[in-house]
C-alpha cells in the first residue's frame, strides 16, 4: 500500500512551525524611529550635540539628500547619516562578542518626510545567545534612544 505524500503535510507544517517559534531570535534587531516638527537643520545640530554629550565621536556624515540634488541638479529631500563611535564602548562590545564588529559604528539616519523631520537609529540586538551580549546592548540602546530624544525634543 502507498501512502498518499499530502497525508502527512499537516504533521511536517506544525512541525517546522513549532520549531521556528521556539528559537531565540539571535542578531535580529529593531529600529527606534521619532518624528518631529522641529526644522531639519535643527535635528542635525542637536543630534550631533546629543551623540558627544552622550561621550561618542562622529566618524562619519553623510549628506546623501543634499548631494543627490547638487549631483542630479532636482528637487530632492533632505536624507543624512551620522555615524559615531565610543572607542571604549567598542572595545568593550568586542571582547564580548567578536562578531558584534558588524554592528559598528553605530549609526543614526534623518529624513525629511512630509513636512516633518523623522529620525531613526539601528538598535543592538537584545536577544542573542550571549547574555553578558544582551547586557551591553540593552545599556548601548538607552544611549541611542536617549540621543534620538534629545534631538528630536522641541
Amino acid at each position: 500500500m502507498i501512502e498518499k505524500p499530502m497525508r502527512h503535510l499537516p504533521l511536517l507544517a506544525v512541525a517546522v512551525l513549532s520549531a521556528c517559534a521556539s528559537k531565540p531570535a539571535d542578531w535580529r534587531a529593531d529600529y527606534y524611529e521619532v518624528e518631529t516638527a522641529k526644522p531639519y537643520a535643527d535635528v542635525m545640530a542637536e543630534l550631533e550635540l546629543a551623540i558627544t554629550e552622550q561621550n561618542f565621536r562622529i566618524t562619519g556624515h553623510n549628506k546623501i539628500g543634499s548631494v543627490i540634488r547638487q549631483r542630479d541638479q532636482i528637487d530632492f529631500p533632505d536624507y543624512d547619516t551620522l555615524q559615531f563611535c565610543n572607542l571604549t564602548l567598542a572595545r568593550q562590545m568586542l571582547e564580548i562578542e567578536p562578531a558584534a564588529v558588524a554592528w559598528m559604528p553605530c549609526n543614526v539616519a534623518v529624513r525629511f518626510e512630509r513636512g516633518r523631520t523623522r529620525i531613526m537609529v539601528h538598535l543592538l540586538p537584545e536577544t542573542t545567545q550571549n547574555p553578558s551580549l544582551d547586557d551591553f546592548a540593552r545599556g548601548m540602546n538607552d544611549k541611542l534612544r536617549k540621543i534620538v530624544d534629545f534631538a528630536a525634543e522641541n
